[in-house]
């Protein structure tokens, strides 16, 4: 397994418990509201988004045959992903506006970006 798929898979079980953290903290009324979003994104990206991550960057080489090529890279995308996420959340989190939603959300999806051309690289190769 590469290095991205573990810390994809760390960084997804780290989300998990934090946003339902983060849910119950909010349903309890131990956060105001506008802490619902960040929550949100945490339980979306953070968990849900990376666990794609880091199953797919190990499992559809397997299923193609192929070796992945570009380990370093993938680990920059999951990098690039987790800082969006975290900025994202505490963005929305500390209501920081919008500019910081733009930069932390456009590293988003730069990285998904990435990811969907990881991915096509090596489910359109040639063996």
């Amino acid at each position: 397994m590469i290095v991205a798929s573990k810390v994809a898979l760390v960084v997804s079980l780290v989300s998990f418990v934090v946003a339902n953290t983060l849910g119950l903290a909010v349903g309890a009324g131990l956060l105001p509201y506008h802490w619902r979003p960040a929550h949100a994104h945490l339980n979306l990206l953070g968990f849900v988004t990376s666990m794609i991550y880091g199953v797919a960057y190990h499992a559809v080489p397997r299923f193609r045959g192929v070796p992945f090529r570009r380990p370093r890279l993938a680990l920059l995308q999951v990098v690039t992903a987790t800082t969006g996420m975290l900025g994202m959340v505490l963005g929305f989190g500390f209501l920081l506006g919008k500019a910081w939603f733009v930069v932390f959300g456009g590293l988003a999806w730069l990285a998904s970006l990435a990811f969907a051309a990881m991915l096509a690289e090596v489910l359109f190769r040639r063996r």
